[in-house]
């Protein structure tokens, strides 16, 4: 086979393409599709990477294949590409900008001539994340001409500056170090390790995560990726990687750190989370959203449900949230069908919050999401104290020593604090419990047996409060207790007052709350 004479050899930091282009500049002066066409080499495989192509290329140019295919981005189809072991899609490549540093290009061809055959085209800048010349630190400048120049990413013609013209480039170029991610990236690539949290994802999961948590701690909730810069992203990368190299410990922190910035904005019980993560929760929930960002997108969904209010099967970064963590009282209220003021007072006064909680809003206040719905279902099933008499065939000194006893629960918990209307009021599922508790745990009688009477006239006969006979008979003190056939509730109990009247010495702590 004939070779090509004299032999240039790859460089080992370019790409193929760039080798190519040199290839075709040094040997015919000419450009690259026509020195392909010559080799019988087609210009979208050498382009995708294929490598029947890289080494017939390296057979004509007598060259080992080997450094050639190790710097080649080999295409998979459907936008997804593979270097060195790692899978990414187009969007960690540059697509179709060419990217250079001006300084780089000059320094190719200091004391030669013919630069077209001496320009490479560097592997790191064909890849997203580097922004920013490591050996210079001028920010890259990016070019794009026409389609077909566009694909080859022939730097002759992208790049028409002389050396004159790119060190003029150079003094004018943007100053900046490169991003530790921009260093994390090239470090993986050649096979080094890094921080686990970074490790444990694909590198394209990685580079992204770090971009858009950066953008918007480095830019605010109102940037928009499409309106940073390179320069801006270099900036935002090197923003988040603090916070990256610590794992899901280290992006918690920055996540509570826009939380906070939410909250000095005014924002207190916002639901909005686009004003609190802006990009980064744009990004992740868009239903346009087909790749696998990584485990970004659950740590962010999880410190939501962690830390912020959320409804009951509400859709939160494409999955819904059966049992919510934490609910404001506004949210909960909403849900259990009661008012929100009403369910902070009965919460305060259960000591779930704190007494502080009247001080803001009730949608900034957070509750055990639980805790908070069983109150409200407790306050809609709410049973006003003057309803028991009727409810349970009672007096009404005999309802209010249900209460003061604790057989039957103020919905505001029977710690004193007056509560309004809810204070004066019992959950009706215990209501409905001491009923259910009477006519099963007392056998029935059509009379009442001899000496056995009614608990009011127990209460007279014994000189025995009627609350340590209600706790006599609810903790089963008394053994033997009946009820009237024809007389529903309390007020068809029968006891013995005998037996009512040895009740204080059987009693060790009357005051024991009975709670059904």
């Amino acid at each position: 086979m004939a070779r090509l004479f004299p032999r240039l050899p790859f460089a080992p930091d370019e790409t193929p393409l760039s080798w190519a282009a040199r290839q075709a500049a040094f040997h015919t002066g000419g450009r690259l599709v026509p020195f392909l066409n010559d080799l019988g080499i087609a210009l979208m495989d050498l382009v995708a990477g294929a490598t029947e192509a890289i080494t017939r290329l390296c057979d004509v140019a007598d060259q080992d294949p080997d450094p050639v295919l190790h710097n080649t981005i080999h295409a998979l189809g459907e936008r997804k590409f593979l270097l060195r072991g790692e899978a990414f899609t187009a969007e960690m490549t540059t697509g179709p900008a060419t990217r250079f540093c001006p300084a780089c290009l000059a320094e190719d061809e200091t004391g030669q001539h013919r630069p077209e055959a001496l320009r490479r085209g560097r592997l790191i800048w064909r890849l997203q994340p580097v922004r920013v010349c490591p050996v210079h630190h001028l920010a890259l400048i990016s070019r794009r001409l026409n389609k077909w120049d566009e694909i080859a990413h022939e730097l002759s013609v992208l790049v028409p500056e002389d050396q004159r013209a790119l060190l003029a480039l150079a003094e004018t170029a943007h100053i900046q170090p490169p991003s530790p991610l921009q260093d994390y990236v090239h470090a993986r690539f050649e096979g080094r390790s890094g921080p686990a949290w970074a490790d444990g994802q694909g590198i394209e999961q990685v580079s992204r995560a770090t971009e858009m948590l950066g953008g918007v701690l480095e830019f605010g909730t109102q940037a928009k990726p499409a309106e940073l810069s390179i320069t801006d992203w270099n900036r935002a990368s090197t923003k988040a990687w603090p916070y990256v190299i610590r794992g899901e410990v280290g992006i918690r922190s920055g996540l509570e750190a826009l939380q906070q910035r939410a909250i000095e904005r005014g924002m207190v019980g916002h639901r909005n989370r686009f004003a609190t993560f802006g990009m980064l929760y744009r990004w992740l929930s868009s239903p346009k959203l087909t790749k696998n960002p990584g485990p970004i997108r659950e740590l962010l969904r999880q410190h939501i449900i962690d830390t912020t209010d959320i409804m009951p099967e509400e859709k939160l970064l494409g999955e819904a949230v059966t049992m919510p963590k934490w609910g404001s009282i506004t949210s909960i209220a909403k849900s259990g069908g009661v008012h929100p003021l009403t369910l902070r007072d009965v919460l305060i006064a259960r000591r779930v919050i704190p007494a502080k909680a009247k001080e803001q809003p009730c949608s900034a206040t957070l509750v055990d999401f639980q805790i908070g719905h069983e109150v409200a279902l407790e306050m809609r099933r709410a049973v006003a104290v003057t309803a028991l008499p009727g409810l349970l065939n009672a007096s009404r000194p005999m309802a209010t020593c249900l209460v003061n006893t604790g057989l039957l629960a103020a919905l505001h918990g029977g710690n004193g604090q007056k509560q309004g209307k809810v204070s004066r009021s019992i959950d009706g599922l215990r209501v409905e419990a001491l009923i259910s508790e009477i006519n099963r745990a007392f056998p029935k009688v059509d009379t009442p047996p001899e000496g056995f009477v009614k608990l009011a006239k127990a209460a007279e006969m014994g000189r025995v409060p009627m609350e340590v006979i209600l706790i006599g008979v609810f903790r089963h003190h008394l053994e033997r207790v009946f009820r009237l056939q024809s007389e529903p509730g309390l007020g068809g109990l029968l006891v013995d007052p005998q037996e009512v009247k040895a009740l204080p010495a059987r009693i060790q702590d009357k005051d024991m709350p009975f709670v059904l």
